[in-house]
């Protein structure tokens, strides 16, 4: 992949961004923002390099941002400072290059990055559309692990301390990770819980009534992380019908593969859906 990497926070000179270019070394008139998940970053999704090519031809450069909770650094963060990082990136994007269309896509985390911005991000009207991947529950996949009740017990001593920055006793898929953050995970309506099963219309609609623009959903018909698959697509039926009340373009849809779509005979369809949906929509 060719592009130009870029700072776009002055007080912090870890935060950087990349932006594909064009084979004629040009930065294109749209962009897609790219989000990963918890433990992941630059490149490290298995579609990043076919789908950045394809979207090239759309007149879209694919943007891919470092932040504060990158790679394994997600334990020491929040979708609140990753707001507000996201906002020095489209400020950047703004004054330097001048997109004329932003499209935001989250994978799993991500997808809570996504949504979080819609309805706190400062600049969120610079957003004309949204993707999310893989958008699941990190608590109904948290629970059905045995060492959970424990974690969670210890994260509430120690936020109930007021110590909500100390670290727990073990790592989180192989993260330190704080009391709060874990909190957030795991917490019912916690600022990361926005995907579990049991939440209600009620619950779910401040977290989806912000989107305002053309959504996709893409979820994996074989997701690792999801423990109750028919639960699940309840909760997709939920959240489609509850978005259809806002947005202007509601469209879901389950593809064959895992969580990441790791294999590209299942990231490909992604890839081509993507394409059509920005296509069609934006």
């Amino acid at each position: 992949m060719d592009g130009r990497i870029f700072h776009y926070c002055q007080e912090n000179k870890n935060l950087v961004a990349f932006v594909s270019i064009t084979e004629e070394q040009q930065v294109c008139s749209n962009a897609l923002i790219l989000m990963p998940g918890m433990t992941e970053g630059f490149m490290s999704m298995s579609y990043t390099k076919e789908l950045s090519a394809e979207l090239l031809k759309l007149d879209y450069s694919m943007v891919q941002v470092n932040l504060s909770s990158s790679f394994m650094q997600f334990g020491f963060s929040s979708l609140k400072q990753d707001c507000q990082e996201l906002t020095k990136l489209l400020k950047t994007l703004e004054k330097v290059y001048k997109f004329q269309k932003i499209v935001m896509l989250g994978h799993s985390t991500g997808t809570q990055d996504v949504l979080y911005y819609l309805r706190y991000g400062e600049l969120s009207e610079m957003v004309s559309g949204v993707i999310l991947q893989g958008a699941v529950s990190d608590r109904d996949y948290l629970t059905t692990w045995e060492e959970t009740p424990r974690l969670k017990q210890e994260a509430d001593k120690l936020m109930a301390e007021r110590k909500p920055q100390a670290l727990l006793s073990e790592r989180l898929f192989g993260a330190p990770i704080t009391a709060e953050r874990y909190a957030s995970l795991i917490g019912r309506l916690g600022d990361d819980d926005m995907f579990s099963v049991d939440l209600t219309e009620a619950e779910l609609e401040p977290i989806l009534s912000p989107v305002k623009v053309p959504i996709f959903l893409c979820f994996s018909e074989d997701d690792e992380y999801v423990p109750d698959k028919d639960a699940q697509k309840i909760l997709a039926e939920r959240m489609t019908s509850l978005l259809k009340k806002n947005a202007d373009v509601v469209e879901c849809k389950y593809i064959l593969g895992g969580h990441g779509l790791s294999n590209p005979e299942h990231y490909i369809p992604f890839v081509d859906s993507v394409c059509t949906f920005i296509k069609n929509n934006i």
